[in-house]
């Protein structure tokens, strides 16, 4: 961020850049905004974003470079920061599986990778869940949810995705794992074709949350 080189100690940011993360912590915040987003919409039993995205903040840029420019290293290193933070939340205790959104081939081909694939077993590593890969499939293309309004999000991700391996998931508590949380369109249609299931329970977790 700062340009300065990084010392062997560090990894992602120096400890200047670290100390100045624009953190939510909404993992120790029920009811955070990230929770009330969904309200009337997707039952979730928590919800929580890392940092904070806001336009005239340099730090939105961490998230850029690690979704556009195949900064994966960036990417690993902001899910591991998450994956401490729920730990010490006590919130995110009773999570069985990880399900990361999934990315139409052509997009994933496109762009070499799947970003909340690398969020996720990232995540995994370090909380010792596994990551269950089969489960959500998107089912038809969708044009990037960027610069869309509020209603044209929901409707762009409306019947995009659907479930595989249903028994894989029947009775498990779901984290759902995306890079950033802006309306929760995308969220919102991957979690209640999973809720439909009996016994299933959602969790969030994301990277960064949209001001």
């Amino acid at each position: 961020m700062c340009g300065e080189i990084l010392n062997r100690r560090e990894r992602g940011l120096c400890l200047g850049c670290y100390c100045d993360l624009p953190l939510t912590f909404f993992w120790n915040w029920r009811d955070n905004p990230a929770e009330q987003l969904f309200w009337g919409r997707l039952y979730t039993e928590a919800c929580a974003s890392l940092i904070f995205y806001r336009e005239d903040c340099p730090y939105k840029a961490i998230i850029h470079d690690f979704k556009y420019n195949s900064r994966r290293d960036l990417g690993d290193y902001l899910s591991s920061l998450l994956a401490q933070k729920l730990i010490t939340s006590g919130r995110f205790s009773e999570i069985d599986l990880i399900v990361p959104v999934p990315l139409h081939w052509y997009k994933r081909w496109k762009r070499g990778f799947n970003q909340s694939q690398i969020i996720a077993n990232s995540l995994s590593r370090i909380l010792g869940i596994p990551v269950a890969n089969n489960v959500l499939k998107r089912k038809r293309f969708t044009s990037t949810q960027t610069r869309k309004t509020h209603d044209q999000r929901w409707r762009n991700v409306c019947g995009a995705f659907e479930l595989k391996n249903i028994e894989s998931i029947a009775g498990k508590h779901i984290l759902l794992v995306d890079d950033v949380l802006t309306t929760g369109a995308t969220l919102d249609a991957c979690g209640n074709i999973i809720l439909a299931l009996d016994g299933c329970k959602v969790s969030i977790a994301t990277l960064a949350f949209v001001e």
